[in-house]
């Protein structure tokens, strides 16, 4: 199947036009297939060549932007190099470690520093859980006592996204589809991470 859809990184700029922090992450022939199966017996007759070999750093206080048509394969990108997701080929490199094929154990200590803002506020959110829990639980899971307490932090970040502090205990449903993703832009900043793949963050605001 033909891979004229998947996503390319254009050659960064070097010396004076790149940030001077160290390499946070480097990402080399990155390789995304997903098999296409037909017939009782499922043999695969072809492939949806996602992401095909991109290559591209980033460095500590470097934003990089990736830009493309609607299922060019950023947001599967994303999860690739926040490790949602399993790379057909290539390497992921975060702060010189190879993490290209670790497991949900091997990135529980480093999801601290690699967070990710999902495309759609609807799913990425529990609905049973109020948003205190979804914003705090990065906290709980990494075993972060922030100062002050959990509780008072999660109430500064939502302020920080622009949400009433006070709306803590309410549920996802009782926000708009523009606050729901100011809750997962929250989520994401609780840990101060040193790393964050947004996709698309922007598309489900609010104009305010």
């Amino acid at each position: 199947m033909s891979d004229e859809k998947a996503v390319t990184i254009p050659a960064q700029a070097k010396g004076a036009d790149r940030a001077d922090g160290e390499i946070l992450l480097k990402v080399s022939g990155l390789k995304r297939h997903f098999p296409i199966k037909k017939g009782l017996l499922q043999r695969q007759v072809g492939a949806v060549h996602a992401v095909d070999g991109i290559d591209f750093e980033v460095r500590a206080g470097e934003t990089l932007g990736v830009v493309g048509e609607s299922g060019c394969g950023k947001s599967t990108m994303g999860r690739l190099i926040t490790r949602l997701d399993e790379p057909t080929a290539g390497t992921i490199e975060f702060e010189g470690k190879d993490i290209t094929h670790l497991g949900v154990s091997g990135m529980r200590p480093m999801r601290r520093d690699v967070q990710m803002v999902f495309q759609d506020p609807y799913s990425s959110l529990n609905p049973r859980h109020t948003i205190g829990t979804i914003i705090g639980a990065p906290f709980r899971l990494q075993g972060v006592e922030p100062e002050g307490g959990i509780k008072k932090e999660v109430q500064r970040l939502l302020s920080v996204v622009g949400l009433n502090p006070e709306h803590y205990n309410r549920y996802p449903h009782e926000f708009s589809g523009g606050q729901r993703q100011r809750i997962g832009i929250a989520r994401a900043l609780a840990l101060k991470p040193k790393l964050v793949v947004a996709d698309e963050p922007v598309s489900a605001l609010d104009v305010s």
